[in-house]
């Protein structure tokens, strides 16, 4: 039996977490491997997933201790006072990170493998022997772009890695371009789903009349710094106002910027036409009910729930950001693509998907047999090649 443990800084409810749970429950239910989670800083309420993870996965929290995670926890769902993320920076931040380091040593020398899967622990892996598996889920040059200096540095620090998995063919390419020193340890593995599952909680009760109206979807976190909601806001304005659709705009997510497009909504005069949903554990029943699915971000790494619209059998419409939307919509044969940023092509092409027949068609066949690279029968097998190569 191989021992893996699974390294995450924080559990809450963005794509990565979704992600990982997706692979916890495919290999628990697996004999030939046993499996810990160590999540770095406990998040309490904030993690509504973890209930989801199996009774096989062990947990443990480097970091639990409510003096060491209350302003980590408070920093996630408002704006701190400077005083305050001084504080918790230069007194409690060191702690912490005396105390994953420890923790995390002592859990690497019981394990076969460890996977960093948010590559937020390289600091603390370059002396533990134990082999080790990068998992990485954002463009590089994006990265590159927000904070050249960090970029280098994961650079440099990704050299201690075995093995290093991007989600995507162009994170891949960037990969190996920007780091050459890394040849031979680079690995692609999409994100996989279990399409049963995805059936089964689509057929799930909500208790909320608004999943039988007609509506576009959007499921995402309210977080403009790597979203871009507000475009799809705009976009959808021209949808309804030029193209004289009647399907009402709903987000599904939460964030900290939602009283930001709120406003812009109301500013737009369309206020009563976008409806705020509000965070959901299982997005599937909407995501089945939707008209088309809409994703609209400035970049990505493989956004999670495109994968699952598109084994859903969904019509996708989402912009061109670096990485993920392009393989996923397979250059446009799967779903329409539209610049970034750009709401007058994004509601054309919206209004395209929701009526052109011949259309539909053609991209519900492609999709259909071009979905079969993300689920885990495909996954499954690559996964087993990393941990055992």
């Amino acid at each position: 039996m191989t021992r893996i443990l699974f390294l995450l800084s924080r559990f809450l409810d963005g794509g990565i977490d979704a992600v990982l749970l997706d692979y916890l429950r495919f290999l628990a239910q697996r004999s030939d491997y046993r499996i810990t989670l160590a999540i770095s800083i406990h998040m309490g309420e904030l993690e509504v997933f973890r209930k989801q993870i199996p009774d096989q996965v062990d947990v443990v929290y480097l970091v639990d201790q409510p003096a060491l995670t209350r302003w980590r926890q408070q920093k996630i769902t408002q704006r701190l006072p400077f005083y305050i993320k001084m504080y918790d920076e230069a007194v409690l931040s060191p702690i912490r990170r005396y105390m994953i380091g420890n923790k995390l040593h002592q859990l690497a020398k019981q394990h076969d493998v460890v996977i960093d899967f948010d590559c937020c622990h390289y600091a603390y892996l370059k002396d533990v022997k134990t082999r080790k598996v990068a998992w990485f889920h954002f463009s590089f040059k994006q990265l590159i772009e927000q904070n050249a200096r960090r970029t280098k540095r994961i650079g440099n620090h990704l050299r201690y890695y075995d093995r290093i998995v991007t989600i995507s063919q162009a994170m891949l390419d960037e990969g190996k371009e920007l780091f050459p020193w890394l040849e031979g340890r680079w690995r692609l593995i999409y994100n996989a789903k279990d399409e049963q599952l995805l059936q089964r909680r689509a057929c799930e009760s909500v208790g909320d009349p608004r999943l039988n109206g007609s509506y576009i979807l959007a499921v995402e976190r309210l977080e403009e710094s790597q979203k871009d909601l507000t475009t799809l806001i705009r976009a959808y304005k021209v949808l309804h106002e030029q193209y004289h659709h009647t399907e009402k705009l709903y987000l599904l997510g939460k964030g900290r910027d939602e009283q930001q497009l709120r406003q812009l909504a109301q500013d737009l005069g369309i206020s009563e036409h976008v409806v705020f949903l509000g965070f959901s554990s299982n997005p599937y029943p909407w995501i089945a009910h939707a008209k088309a699915i809409a994703h609209s971000a400035k970049f990505e790494g493989l956004p999670t729930v495109m994968i699952e619209s598109l084994i859903m059998g969904k019509l996708i419409v989402a912009t061109d950001c670096p990485t993920g939307p392009r393989e996923i919509l397979d250059n446009g044969q799967a779903g329409l693509l539209t610049p970034v940023g750009n709401a007058e092509a994004l509601a054309e092409a919206l209004h395209r998907i929701l009526t052109d027949e011949s259309l539909q068609a053609a991209i519900l066949a492609h999709a259909k047999e071009y979905k079969q690279q993300f689920l885990f029968n495909h996954a499954g097998k690559l996964f087993d090649e990393v941990i055992h190569s």
